[in-house]
């Protein structure tokens, strides 16, 4: 190993190194470029070494173990352990030199631990590369210098540099800030007790420079007696308790003998130790501020006389203190309490979020001495205390000294919560008027088709009512002379008695037209009584079914409850029946018809959509079935008398027009519901009953009850063939009957036959009506009996729809039973 030769120490490690196992193996076989660079670096006196190879094996000379101090041999290790801690910094750069590029760097900084512990250090180094006979990078030379003590020695002249420079700076602005300010500046050195001011002790003071004693002591001496000790005692108190800085406000004596007030503050700098060697300082002039400030103080209290008196509540900031002064008046547009003390903070925290921007820039641009805008918003407070939101109307502007600083923001608070209330119901006035004008005439175009439905209603009542009441009349005369002429008939005829049959069969048919014509009108009397409907539709139930069929499934669901009403019980039985049947031809195929009952509440809301329906509490009937349904065209004529969809003959069209009539005279209401092949509900709402139980009036019929001869009856009827078969009936029954065509001449006969038992007289009649006939009757003969009887209801005995407590009534037409058993009944009461 001939290139070794010469070598030093590390060429003597080489040899005895145990190179087996290593990635370059025994020196005896290196290749020709690795011996050549041993050589070369050996020889060498300058710090190099080789980095050889994929595994970067380390071959140092002896002037690099210099730079490796006390690091762990580095002989055929790898070059990235044996600069581990400095790795990623070195990493890149031996990258370059594999990849054939050579790089030169002054004064690298590395931190490396060579000496059992991390430091700061320097390089000047150069990465070069190491070609075989081929070309081929094989490994790196590293040529280094250390230069970590002369590259120290030169940043801390360049920081030294740079510090003076800097100082010099601050010694430069110091100058030139004591000569422009017209604060009184002064630098005292305590170990010379030499006091340096700036020209402002003599501009503002008087105190000509050449004659004042620069010492510590011409300054406290010229301080005023009353606050020299405190003042000196204060400055001690500061240097010897170590504290960075010294303020005070004390008189100070002017060249003139006046005293001025000042506030003085300084800056204390201390040595390493900590001892107190200096103190600069400035002397601000606060005479000019006590004055102003004295003056402001005269016109706040001004101000806080006029804010009492006065609804406008006036506020005041003053930006030198950041002191907010508000009056009650003000503190109440906030929700706070008048003995509450508030600052700026509660200002803006009682500001609504939404409001507190444009507010801030609103105060931002009054104090700004560049822009002295008219501070002039209106916002929204949050009550701190109650939580009220309030708007309130602020305006005011900067007050601003003579070089332009912001002193005071001073203005007026109004409370117009109400204003922007009313603006704002104005506003959603405006906004929606067009929208509620539509309303509106929607409302009152759905209120007029309900009302002229109503009236329709009504007018057709009328109409029918009156064709009704004709109808008895006539009717009363048919099947009156028929039942008579029917008991005089033998039992030989039987074609004569079959006639008579069928014309009262077809007489009893027309009654029951008319009395559901008299439905319809309302005009039939009603005989109320409180009722169950979950008693009532059970006690149906046989009924019903013999009604529907076997094809038609009859459910009831009955609510728990259930609140009662007052109605005649016939009339509702016989609606029922009717929509139940109405439901059972919907249902040609069969199906389901199901009787619901229920409470039911009306609001007013409802009320005022339904012309005539009165809000309060309901009982609700609902018949359903599931059949062909009803088009709205249809539902909106169902209602009308005769209308019907049925064929010829399956119907009058007068059903749901007595339900109708039933339902609005019982002061109820009456709805349907349906869609073509989905079904229909008619839902009836009777008025809830609220108080005793009232038993139905009702007569227990007796079989052809005869009178006696001595039983005298008045019959009075202004139709003639009426007031025959009246008479001729009450003769059949064993009665001695009186007659009179009208009211003057009933009363006349009144007046001749004490004998009379009973007055039984028409309602409606010419000149003087039934019920005024009865009173001046009953004036003369007190113990009289009345009996009414009348095709017409809408008439002196019967109210709403139902006849007046303690009045007797029989309808016409009536048959000799009807008639018989009524007699008796009143006779006998």
């Amino acid at each position: 190993m001939s290139f070794l030769e010469g070598g030093g120490v590390q060429a003597e490690a080489i040899r005895r190194f145990d190179w087996t196992g290593n990635p370059i193996g025994d020196p005896e076989n290196w290749p020709a470029a690795l011996k050549t660079a041993a050589n070369l670096i050996l020889a060498s006196r300058f710090p190099q070494c080789i980095v050889w190879g994929p595994s970067l094996i380390t071959i140092p000379n002896d002037a690099f173990l210099e730079i490796l101090g006390e690091k762990p041999e580095a002989l055929g290790r790898s070059f990235s352990d044996v600069w581990s801690e400095a790795w990623a910094s070195i990493s890149p750069i031996v990258e370059d030199a594999f990849a054939g590029k050579a790089t030169y760097i002054e004064d690298f900084p590395l931190i490396i631990d060579r000496r059992g512990y991390l430091e700061q250090t320097y390089f000047t180094f150069c990465y070069s590369p190491i070609r075989d006979e081929g070309g081929e990078v094989v490994g790196m030379l590293d040529t280094v210098t250390e230069t970590t003590a002369q590259t120290t020695l030169r940043k801390e002249v360049q920081q030294r540099t740079e510090a003076e420079n800097a100082l010099a700076a601050i010694e430069e602005r110091y100058h030139l800030v004591s000569r422009a300010t017209n604060d009184a500046i002064w630098d005292w050195h305590f170990a010379t007790n030499h006091v340096t001011w700036n020209e402002a002790l003599e501009t503002v003071h008087g105190h000509k420079l050449s004659g004042v004693e620069p010492t510590g002591e011409w300054w406290i001496e010229h301080i005023h007696p009353a606050d020299r000790d405190r003042v000196h005692d204060s400055i001690q108190a500061a240097i010897d308790g170590r504290a960075d800085s010294w303020s005070d406000e004390y008189r100070f004596a002017r060249a003139s003998g006046q005293y001025a007030t000042i506030l003085d503050r300084g800056h204390i700098i201390r040595d390493a130790t900590g001892n107190a060697i200096r103190m600069i300082g400035a002397m601000l002039d606060l005479t000019e501020r006590q004055r102003a400030r004295a003056e402001l103080t005269m016109n706040e209290e001004r101000l806080r006389l006029a804010t009492e008196a006065a609804e406008i509540g006036f506020w005041d900031v003053d930006v030198i203190h950041d002191a907010l002064i508000w009056p009650p008046i003000v503190k109440a547009m906030f929700g706070i309490s008048p003995e509450v003390p508030v600052t700026m903070a509660d200002y803006y925290s009682g500001i609504h979020a939404d409001d507190l921007e444009a507010t801030s820039q609103g105060y931002a641009a009054a104090a700004d001495p560049e822009r002295r805008a008219v501070y002039d918003v209106e916002y929204r407070t949050v009550g701190k205390e109650d939580g009220v939101v309030r708007w309130v109307a602020a305006k005011g502007r900067g007050i601003f000294s003579e070089d332009g600083q912001c002193l005071r923001v001073i203005g007026t608070a109004i409370d117009v919560t109400e204003r922007k209330r009313s603006e704002a119901q104005l506003l959603e006035l405006n906004h929606h008027l067009e929208r509620r004008v539509a309303q509106a005439i929607a409302e009152r175009e759905q209120v007029e088709e309900v009302l002229r439905q109503s009236q329709k209603m009504e007018a057709v009542g009328q109409l029918t009512g009156g064709i009704a009441h004709d109808f008895n009349n006539m009717l009363a005369v048919i099947v009156g002379s028929l039942d008579l002429l029917n008991r005089r008939l033998g039992a030989d005829d039987a074609r004569a008695r079959r006639y008579v049959d069928a014309a009262l069969e077809g007489a009893s048919r027309a009654t029951s037209l008319t009395q559901r014509l008299l439905a319809f009108s309302r005009q039939q009397p009603l005989n109320p009584e409180v009722l169950d409907i979950n008693t009532l539709v059970p006690g149906m139930s046989e009924l019903l079914a013999h009604s529907l069929g076997t094809d038609i499934r009859l459910e009831t669901v009955l609510a728990a409850g259930l609140w009662r009403t007052h109605a005649d019980r016939n009339q509702l039985e016989n609606v029922v029946l009717n929509l139940a049947v109405n439901a059972r031809d919907a249902m040609p195929e069969g199906g389901r018809l199901t009787i619901e009952s229920q409470n039911a509440f009306f609001d007013d809301r409802y009320s005022a959509a339904n012309f005539g329906v009165p809000a309060g509490q309901y009982v609700l009937i609902a018949v359903s079935d599931t059949g062909s349904g009803m088009p709205a065209d249809v539902i909106a004529k169902a209602f009308d008398p005769f209308f019907t969809t049925k064929e010829v003959g399956r119907g009058t069209g007068l059903g749901l027009s007595q339900v109708y009539g039933f339902v609005k005279q019982s002061g109820g209401h009456v709805k349907i519901y349906s869609e073509p092949g989905v079904g229909t509900t008619v839902k009836i709402y009777l008025p809830r009953f609220i108080g005793e139980d009232v038993a139905a009036e009702g007569i227990t019929a007796r079989l052809l009850p005869m009178g006696e001869e001595q039983e005298v009856i008045l019959v009075v009827e202004d139709e003639a063939a009426v007031r025959r078969f009246s008479v001729d009936a009450l003769n059949e029954l064993g009665y001695h009957v009186l007659e009179a065509e009208g009211a003057v001449a009933a009363l006349r006969l009144v007046d001749s036959h004490p004998e009379i038992t009973l007055l039984f007289t028409d309602i409606v009649m010419p000149d003087m009506n039934g019920r005024k006939l009865a009173e001046e009757a009953l004036r003369r003969r007190p113990d009289l009996k009345i009996l009414y009887t009348s095709g017409y209801t809408r008439n002196a005995v019967v109210h709403n729809g139902v006849i007046d407590p303690g009045v007797e009534l029989i309808g016409k037409p009536f048959t000799i039973e009807q008639l018989a058993t009524k007699i008796r009944s009143v006779l006998e009461t």
